[in-house]
């Protein structure tokens, strides 16, 4: 099949996880790798992923190639592999708008180049580049530059993947944009492969199956990447907070406002993060059931997993003439999708897409 060609917006941890498992996807193409749920998507296999630009602010990034720019001091995600014929990609300048404000503005020094870029310049270069899926993996609460690289992509016509918390899927007026221009629009809010929500509303839904009721949940979640840094500030990560509770709310749990999200940054945890999660309930004759649970992972790559998914779920629904918001299958990718369900019902529909 013809490659799928994807831009990155952000070369960040994620991104650099991403750009490895496609790197050992196109190194053997047959092999079935551990996380990736589904070894093709509508016909297609993650060796059929290229990533052909990236699109950055940071200094230490802007005007190299990719597999430059992810030696940058602000990647700690873990080196797994080299990358092969993506690591020549460029990292382009995007607009300098409000992706450092925070406490990543200390640690990132921005490129002169990303002073004068233009949304103007992000939806050329998508065009020139013949992009097929945008990946939108910028820091949570960065809501202009967020928004701006989402009209670059309407503007071209490019399909959209949107891995922040930013409501876009869920922005009623964008939505109806792109699907009167034949655009596909996923989110919002990635939903990583084995994670913290992952494992939270599994047990939910499981609890719900065996009648129970349901009583207080928390969920606090630390790590040491940029991501955390940057969602150390409570401005920035109110969209996080949210963006979980509508995940454990469609898993059936109530009450769930400001009781799961990121809690803490711990330098020398790196792309490390650590969830602490507790579910108390009800059975049978009032009998208590409590769970306590800590789950460690490493940050980048659980997302790389769901992201290998979502660009070939945009490019096969562009294939057959989709557009707009996919309802039947964003609810397994994403914590905060227009229209959640529990994660069996999820899978079964992503499944159902993906043959």
């Amino acid at each position: 099949m013809e490659p799928i060609r994807v831009a990155l917006a952000g070369a960040g941890n994620c991104a650099w996880s991403f750009s490895q498992f496609t790197a050992l996807a196109q190194a053997n193409p047959e092999a079935r790798l551990p996380g990736l749920m589904s070894h093709t998507v509508g016909g297609y296999r993650l060796a059929d992923v290229t990533i052909v630009a990236a699109f950055d602010v940071d200094a230490a990034k802007v005007g190299l190639p990719l597999a430059e720019a992810f030696t940058a001091p602000a990647i700690s995600a873990t080196a797994f592999t080299a990358l092969g014929a993506d690591r020549d990609a460029p990292v382009l300048a995007a607009p300098l708008l409000d992706g450092l404000e925070g406490p990543l503005g200390a640690v990132v020094r921005p490129a002169d180049a990303a002073r004068d870029a233009t949304p103007e310049h992000v939806a050329k270069a998508l065009v020139e580049h013949d992009v097929d899926v945008l990946v939108i993996a910028l820091p949570t609460g960065s809501s202009r530059a967020i928004r701006m690289f989402a009209h670059a992509a309407l503007a071209a016509g490019v399909a959209v993947v949107n891995c922040t918390p930013e409501e876009l899927a869920r922005d009623g007026a964008l939505r109806r944009r792109f699907a009167d221009a034949g655009v596909v629009l996923l989110g919002d809010d990635l939903r990583s492969h084995f994670g913290a929500t992952t494992l939270h509303t599994a047990l939910i839904e499981l609890l719900l199956s065996r009648g129970v009721v349901l009583g207080d949940t928390y969920q606090l979640n630390i790590g040491g990447n940029t991501d955390f840094l940057n969602l150390a500030d409570a401005r920035r990560s109110a969209g996080k907070f949210a963006s979980k509770a509508n995940a454990l709310r469609a898993a059936g749990m109530t009450h769930v406002d400001g009781v799961a999200g990121p809690t803490g940054h711990i330098g020398h945890l790196a792309d490390t993060k650590v969830c602490f999660a507790s579910i108390k309930a009800t059975s049978v004759l009032g009998s208590g059931i409590e769970i306590d649970l800590k789950l460690t992972v490493e940050d980048s790559p659980n997302a790389a997993g769901v992201i290998a998914n979502a660009v070939r779920v945009g490019k096969t629904a562009a294939d057959r003439g989709l557009s707009g918001v996919l309802d039947d299958v964003t609810a397994l990718l994403f914590k905060s999708p227009p229209h959640g369900l529990p994660e069996s019902e999820a899978r079964a529909a992503f499944l159902g897409f993906a043959s």
